[in-house]
């Protein structure tokens, strides 16, 4: 059962030609880079699309980004590293304010002493989440950036984390923010079969 449900986790099957062509288009869209540092204006970027079924989970990120996946989550890390996005969705239901308090408590120990920045609203695609920023010391001494988005849909709850060097880079901020703005909650399905 684990293997399918890995198997599932890194397919790239997507319930539906309209849903994968949808997919596709607003990836297009979202992730087309405005020069890319080239100069070059309306480049398009090359995406991947993240799917999982059974989670009720699908996103696009940059190719650039390399994906791993283990268990139930999701790990998108920026070349060099200078940005990794955690996908998880740990438990069903709308357990919101549980899992933000047990990721908070989660990031303050890692990244002790750390200090929270921000704490409030914000979006994952086109729903309403909740959210919070905080400033912490990695595991060499230096400064590291965590975000942290809480959500929930009618089926499961959904946490997702950024975290970057203390001054981020602007493109791999931009890229952070236009893989948020791809992810979709739909129901969640059984897993695929191969």
């Amino acid at each position: 059962m684990l293997d399918r449900f890995l198997d599932a986790l890194t397919g790239r099957r997507v319930g539906g030609a309209l849903f994968v062509l949808a997919g596709i288009v607003v990836a297009i869209a979202v992730l087309s880079a405005r020069g890319g540092g080239d100069g070059k204006r309306g480049a398009v970027q090359r995406v991947r699309i993240v799917s999982v079924p059974q989670l009720g989970l699908t996103f696009a990120y940059p190719a650039t980004w390399s994906r791993d996946v283990s268990g139930t989550v999701i790990r998108l890390r920026a070349p060099r590293s200078v940005a990794v996005m955690t996908f998880a969705s740990p438990v069903e239901g709308r357990y919101d304010a549980r899992l933000k308090a047990d990721t908070l408590a989660a990031l303050r120990k890692r990244y002790a002493p750390a200090k929270v920045l921000r704490d409030g609203p914000a979006k994952l695609g086109a729903r309403k989440v909740t959210s919070f920023e905080l400033r912490g010391t990695g595991s060499r001494g230096e400064v590291v950036r965590a975000l942290a988005l809480v959500g929930s849909s009618d089926y499961r709850t959904y946490v997702v984390t950024l975290i970057t060097p203390g001054r981020p880079s602007a493109r791999a901020l931009a890229q952070a923010q236009q893989v948020l703005a791809t992810v979709r909650l739909p129901k969640p399905g059984p897993a695929s079969k191969r």
